[in-house]
């Protein structure tokens, strides 16, 4: 009888101790991971992912610190090591040219008074090529300042015919001859990536006119006079291909809007009865995209 008393206590101290020792083993694998992953591999790869998991909180993408340092400073040295850059621009823009209802006016009175009939109307929606040279420095990390000059010519052109007589061409051209000042903003890292290659960015272009800009047709011409608040400006969004070689490429889409004024009357080149003397004003507004080759100056990376 003795003897099973003393075999039920025994049993009951033991019972006790294990759950005292695994208490233990709880409060040992809250105040030390690492030491519950030396001793239970259930718990290695949860206490591994935890790891993980803190540090993409704490920006390292990976456990090569190498790598996980070359992908964090990529694109912010590239623009660090930035410096001028010179080029080329090219592009194909889509505009509506505010006088193209007179010109188009201007047609029907002429082809209506020759006894014509019309074969072929001219476009309302004028396709360009506008053209330029384009400088940029870089005045802090993300802001550049620019001065640009842009060009276009672009003709367009109505077909009318009596009888079996040679069609009459209806034509006029406008050509813009432009220099500008800006500024390109590109979108920092923090917003965008870092892996150094595109870039997304923002411009402005402000536009002077200069030289021959102005219209012409078969009765004559108007020039545009000189404002010194400008003709116009450009809004631009586009991405760079490569901050850190000498040879780059650019491209994106823009919207622009420009306006002329003249000395001369629209009678010089749309001849109007009803308006003989009315001074010629025009607008441009176009949608456009453009390409542009740059050289950059700046220091390249050591490859």
């Amino acid at each position: 009888m003795n003897a099973s008393k003393s075999s039920a206590r025994a049993a009951a101290v033991l019972s006790v101790c294990a759950g005292l020792s695994a208490l233990a083993s709880v409060a040992t694998a809250q105040t030390n991971p690492a030491a519950v992953d030396s001793l239970s591999p259930v718990f290695r790869n949860d206490t591994a992912s935890r790891e993980a998991i803190r540090k993409v909180d704490a920006g390292v993408a990976g456990a090569d610190s190498v790598r996980a340092t070359a992908r964090a400073d990529s694109l912010r040295q590239k623009l660090k090591r930035r410096g001028p850059y010179v080029g080329v621009t090219l592009g194909v823009a889509f505009a509506e040219h505010s006088a193209r209802d007179r010109f188009t006016t201007d047609m029907n009175v002429k082809a209506t008074a020759a006894g014509q009939r019309i074969l072929q109307r001219q476009d309302p929606v004028h396709v360009l090529f506008p053209a330029g040279l384009i400088v940029g420095v870089p005045l802090v990390g993300n802001l550049d300042l620019i001065a640009r000059t842009e060009h276009s010519y672009y003709r367009v052109a109505g077909l009318a015919q009596k009888d079996n007589e040679s069609a009459t061409e209806y034509w006029y051209v406008n050509q813009t001859h432009l220099a500008g000042a800006g500024a390109r903003w590109l979108v920092p890292v923090s917003l965008l990536t870092v892996n150094g290659q595109s870039g997304l960015y923002f411009g402005y272009t402000h536009f002077w006119s200069f030289g021959p800009t102005g219209v012409k047709s078969p009765d004559g011409s108007v020039a545009a006079t000189f404002e010194p608040a400008g003709a116009g400006m450009e809004v631009a969004v586009g991405f760079q291909q490569d901050f850190d070689k000498r040879w780059a490429l650019t491209g994106g889409f823009a919207w622009s809007r420009l306006s002329f004024a003249s000395d001369g009357s629209w009678s010089n080149v749309a001849p109007d009865a009803s308006a003989p003397s009315e001074k010629a004003e025009w607008t441009v507004g176009s949608m456009r995209f453009a390409l542009q080759g740059v050289y950059q100056f700046g220091r390249t990376a050591k490859r």
